[in-house]
């Protein structure tokens, strides 16, 4: 016997018109629903362009640009390290067979003395005294060592230390006072360069922060100074102080090239950009040397770059009788460097660190003294 189910589908099979009518009208009272079509206006696409805009415009601005700019500089930079010292001045005519010889030294035959138009009072007068003391002791204006350092005739002479009252950014503890130079001797043309310190001290012991053959050797002690220059001697089987530190006057002799002014290129720091590198223009590394003009007796990089190591320990200038403190027991370092601003590269500015200091703005120049060679006799 059949249930009532069993009957209803025997029945839908036997009418199968009606069964589809039925379906269809199921449908339309209860239709599946579709997929739905995504149609936009044109407010949304609007929409979307400005959002596309902005973001193309935070790549060019934050990633783009940045980029681009970072290589331009490393381009300008890489060839600012490749260009060669300022060479600008009058030619010397060599002396020749007439020089003095100097043991470890020779004349450097292409020699230049120093422009000094933009130079302030006094430039003249060194130079001109340079290229005289040149002419009448027979002792080349520039000469070089076996390494390779340069270094520039300094005449003896008299020079004024410190700086008046008067002076923008000048320190009490830099009174004026005069200072004797009895002896002619050499100055480092340059800072000591990262070649030069390898070749006495082995490219392991070269710590620079700023790497580059030509670039200042950094993050040397005093300590270290001194091995250099002891080293430096046995090289050339000279009198251990031949190659020395200068002192701090000699230093600042030297600096001045026979000016008065804040900076040897006169009073005005909105200069010092075109003859030093520091914070003003700088403010990021070290630059290889002889890139700026030079002083009247041809030195480079007085002013900036890194602060330069002296020999002897910061004293009271005659006349100052504050109490002496431990920095007294500190070794100089002049000249200013690439990070501090101009009042700290005046000529006279004085600053001191304990010996062991090290850093990516401490270097140093050195100092020849002049050794006469031997009399010969029959």
């Amino acid at each position: 016997m059949n249930t009532s189910r069993e009957k209803k589908t025997l029945h839908m099979a036997s009418n199968p018109q009606k069964e589809r009518e039925r379906l269809l009208r199921s449908s339309r009272l209860n239709p599946v629903p579709e997929t739905p079509k995504w149609r936009f206006g044109k407010m949304r696409y609007a929409l979307w362009a400005i959002q596309a805009g902005l973001v193309l415009a935070i790549l060019e601005m934050f990633v783009i640009r940045p980029h681009f700019r970072k290589n331009q500089w490393n381009e300008a930079l890489a060839a600012q390290q490749q260009t060669d010292p300022v060479r600008l001045g009058t030619p010397i005519e060599p002396l020749g067979e007439k020089a003095v010889k100097l043991p470890g030294l020779s004349e450097v035959t292409d020699a230049l003395l120093a422009p000094v138009e933009n130079l302030a009072q006094g430039s003249s007068v060194m130079r001109d005294a340079q290229r005289s003391v040149a002419q009448e002791t027979h002792f080349p204006v520039e000469v070089q060592n076996t390494i390779g350092m340069r270094f520039r005739l300094v005449p003896a002479g008299t020079c004024l230390i410190g700086s008046p009252e008067t002076e923008a950014g000048r320190a009490s503890v830099e009174n004026p006072h005069v200072v004797v130079f009895p002896s002619h001797f050499y100055m480092g043309k340059f800072e000591v360069t990262q070649s030069q310190w390898e070749a006495v001290m082995g490219a392991e012991k070269n710590l620079s922060g700023f790497r580059g053959k030509d670039r200042p050797v950094e993050e040397v002690s005093w300590y270290d100074c001194q091995r250099f220059c002891l080293r430096l001697c046995e090289m050339e089987n000279l009198p251990i102080g031949t190659y020395r530190l200068p002192t701090e006057a000699e230093w600042e002799y030297c600096c001045r090239a026979g000016t008065l002014t804040a900076y040897y290129f006169g009073d005005n720091p909105s200069l010092l950009a075109k003859f030093a590198d520091y914070a003003g223009n700088n403010y990021t590394r070290t630059v290889n040397v002889g890139q700026k003009p030079s002083n009247a007796l041809g030195l480079f990089d007085m002013l900036g770059n890194v602060w330069e190591w002296c020999l002897d320990d910061y004293a009271n200038y005659p006349g100052d009788n504050s109490p002496k403190g431990e920095h007294n027991k500190y070794p100089c370092i002049r000249g200013g460097n690439w990070y501090v601003d101009a009042p700290l590269c005046r000529s006279a500015n004085r600053s001191r660190l304990p010996g062991a200091s090290q850093g990516n703005m401490l270097g140093f120049r050195v100092l020849r003294q002049i050794v006469s060679p031997p009399k010969v006799g029959h």
